[in-house]
């Protein structure tokens, strides 16, 4: 079902974000330091460059500002006119970056950091930065060392969360942080990565190495598999109009003989359930 959508290929791409405001979607390629938007109107491909790998980032109230997660700090950034304002440090131990983030339902920016070496350790941690005050703290969730899954239930009352290498998407009560279980076991060749919500409550999940996204019912049970045309899919949105349109990031990092599909942007039309709008961060830069 999924095909390509545009000519643009990411060594590492993540985290896409629909704005309903501007009919935009937003993704990074994190080794590159880009963030990179499709026009849904033209199919033009925007980006900009960054001084710094971009984890994640989210909307604001205005939709020229993003909040970014870039490797050693989190701040503002101005799509027009490229000025970044620094917001607080990257939290944790040294030699971590930002990795996966979304707002809760709440309007607060959650977000993971995770070695930035190549012999990855088990030192990442769950943070957020409240909204409220600006000041970031740390999740009590255990440490990890790839965080990818962070997305919230429709309510807002489940927070789900992964560690990659763990092969399992856990969650817990949110905002407590209390009764923590194992949402699902991944059952393919894959390790789950990013993931989203749908209006349903179900979620989906992309999984690298396992060339498909898989939708889970809240109960944890597998109710949809997509085959994709890319080894390493890396995060879905549910975005367009109607947010019934699948899109997924992908990546062409590692891979010894990449296809054109991977690293590209994909999509796939027909989906079982629209999504939900993006959260913004409620904070304004002024």
């Amino acid at each position: 079902m999924f095909e390509t959508l545009t000519d643009t290929t990411s060594l590492l791409g993540e985290c896409p974000v629909w704005c309903e405001r501007t009919g935009r979607l937003f993704w990074t390629d994190i080794p590159s330091c880009e963030l990179r938007a499709l026009d849904s109107a033209s199919g033009e491909v925007q980006s900009w460059s960054l001084p710094e790998p971009l984890g994640s980032f989210a909307l604001t109230p205005d939709e020229d500002v993003l909040l970014m997660g870039l490797a050693s700090c989190l701040g503002y950034y101005n799509l027009n006119t490229n000025l970044f304002i620094k917001v607080t440090e990257t939290p944790g131990v040294r030699g971590t970056r930002i990795n996966d983030g979304r707002c809760d339902r709440m309007g607060n920016f959650v977000f993971s950091t995770m070695d930035a070496g190549e012999q990855v350790q088990t030192i990442g941690r769950f943070h957020r930065l409240n909204a409220a005050t600006l000041e970031t703290e740390t999740l009590d969730i255990p440490a990890v060392a790839i965080p990818n899954s962070i997305c919230f239930s429709p309510d807002g009352s489940t927070l789900y969360y992964a560690d990659s290498l763990q092969g399992c998407i856990s969650c817990c009560d949110y905002p407590s942080l209390e009764n923590k279980r194992v949402f699902t076991n991944v059952d393919g060749q894959g390790a789950p990565d990013g993931s989203c919500i749908d209006s349903q409550g179900f979620l989906w999940n992309a999984e690298w190495g396992g060339s498909r996204v898989v939708r889970y019912a809240p109960d944890g049970k597998a109710d949809r598999v997509i085959e994709s045309c890319c080894i390493q899919t890396t995060c879905p949105v549910l975005a367009g109009a109607g947010y019934e349109t699948l899109y997924c990031t992908s990546a062409r990092i590692g891979l010894d003989q990449p296809t054109d599909s991977d690293g590209a942007l994909i999509k796939a039309e027909g989906i079982v359930a629209a999504g939900l709008p993006e959260e913004r961060f409620t904070r304004r830069l002024n």
